[in-house]
């Protein structure tokens, strides 16, 4: 035990305190070589760097130095601090793809006003009123690919997320606008090249044919699009409950309406993080769970007992949520959680100067044999035999800077595996062990998962 673990905060007068000599933990060599690395395949470079140089450490990643841990203590002291410490972190290249709105940038009073701003909309009754247009998604979408044969469940999982942002979020209503929705919205996720996230020096054009090109046109064709929402919005007048007519008509505590470009920043950053990351959590679910016949058999047995479908009675059942919980320990919807130091912060044996990157590492937590009892086992029921503190467990980041739809994605995730799994008996057609595997910006699945339907329930 570190002697500054003892309090979650440490001591903040100690930690900002800028005489102290800067003392960083050992860590690997170079930058592109470990940015790759980290790019390839986050999960195993993380724990390998974590065995060979002790956690934390350090990593001279392309857009700057960061200090990664996993540990509960170290953990307790980065989200025990004050908010005001820490900056939002690689604006330089993130501002550029997400828009300056987007609040995985914004940081102080902005932030703060844009969080207050937009909680209620992902929370509490409103949130409850998506239930039936997620549940109708997911039963038209699996019907839609079961009339394939064999179903590819990661497409199935796809199609059904991206439909929920395009009439949720997005406000697509008619048949041909969530068509069009979906299919920009497809190419602005194909065009997300990781490396365009993870250094500024990509974004160069080169006759319309480097990736930041492909970016760029990929995103006007959405925007174009979501134009043609708002002004439809504006002429019917029409009230609508979807994320994006609230955004048009949200005013901030000064009274000051959210501009244009600000809604598509956060429109932005609402597609990367609730499309792919919710389709690749159902994707690894729905294969964890057919390889557990134990866990798909108590889910299965609690689903029966349900007295209906709704998805109030969906999202009340224990073992379902605790099958979301485990999906998410073993493959977190982001690995590690970056932000920058506006002042020093002592971490354990070692003193972090301002200006150096600082990252919880949330695969390396979840994987922790100290805190979970063989953590490469899939068991729910570990969720149900007890509680993790936020230091522990956090497939949504921590602390002020917590992802804001959390409660949406595990709302989503809850009907749409209930309600499949309740209404179709399936199997998995290709027995092969599924890893881990860059995908764009996110980890998905090495494989489809392909599923054959069986019966009807």
């Amino acid at each position: 035990m570190h002697p500054i673990s003892a309090s979650p905060a440490g001591n903040e007068s100690e930690n900002r305190t800028s005489d102290r000599a800067t003392r960083l933990p050992p860590g690997p060599r170079g930058s592109w070589r470990p940015t790759l690395q980290l790019i390839q395949n986050p999960r195993k470079a993380l724990e390998n760097w974590a065995k060979q140089y002790g956690d934390p450490f350090l990593l001279n990643a392309l857009n700057g130095p960061i200090v990664v841990t996993g540990r509960e203590d170290l953990l307790r002291i980065i989200h025990g601090q004050d908010p005001s410490i820490y900056a939002p972190f690689a604006t330089s290249t993130i501002v550029p793809l997400m828009g300056s709105g987007s609040m995985l940038v914004l940081e102080g009073e902005p932030h703060r006003s844009e969080r207050r701003l937009m909680m209620p909309m992902f929370h509490g009754d409103r949130m409850k009123a998506y239930g039936a247009s997620m549940q109708q998604c997911a039963i038209e979408q699996f019907e839609r690919h079961r009339i394939q044969g064999s179903i590819n469940t990661l497409n199935l999982m796809t199609d059904i997320s991206l439909e929920v942002i395009v009439r949720t979020i997005f406000g697509g209503s008619d048949s041909e606008i969530v068509r069009q929705l979906m299919d920009a919205s497809r190419k602005v996720v194909a065009s997300s090249s990781p490396l365009l996230f993870f250094s500024k020096r990509t974004h160069f054009s080169f006759l319309g044919l480097s990736p930041w090109d492909r970016w760029e046109k990929a995103k006007a064709n959405l925007f174009s699009l979501l134009d043609k929402v708002i002004e439809q919005r504006y002429q019917s007048k029409s009230e609508s409950d979807d994320i994006l007519s609230m955004l048009c008509d949200a005013t901030y505590e000064d009274g000051q309406s959210i501009t244009r470009e600000h809604i598509y920043s956060e429109l932005m950053t609402f597609l990367f993080a609730g499309h792919e990351t919710t389709a690749l959590s159902l994707t690894w679910a729905i294969y964890h769970l057919h390889r557990n016949t134990d866990s798909l058999s108590r889910l299965k047995d609690e689903l029966d007992l349900l007295a209906d479908n709704n998805p109030s009675s969906l999202t009340s059942a224990p073992y379902l949520k605790a099958t979301i919980q485990e999906t998410l320990r073993i493959h977190p919807i982001v690995t590690e959680t970056l932000r920058k130091l506006k002042s020093p912060l002592a971490l354990g044996d070692y003193f972090l100067p301002a200006g150096m990157g600082i990252a919880p590492a949330t695969v390396l937590a979840h994987h922790n044999p100290n805190i979970y009892n063989e953590p490469e086992s899939f068991r729910p029921e570990r969720f149900i035999e007890r509680s993790y503190s936020p230091f522990e467990y956090m497939p949504f980041g921590g602390g002020h800077r917590r992802c804001i739809g959390a409660a949406f994605a595990s709302y989503e995730m809850a009907i749409v595996l209930g309600t499949i799994l309740k209404r179709y008996e399936i199997e998995l057609i290709d027995k092969t062990p599924v890893v881990p595997k860059r995908r764009n910006v996110t980890i998905g699945p090495s494989s489809s998962v392909p599923i054959r339907v069986l019966s009807t329930r």
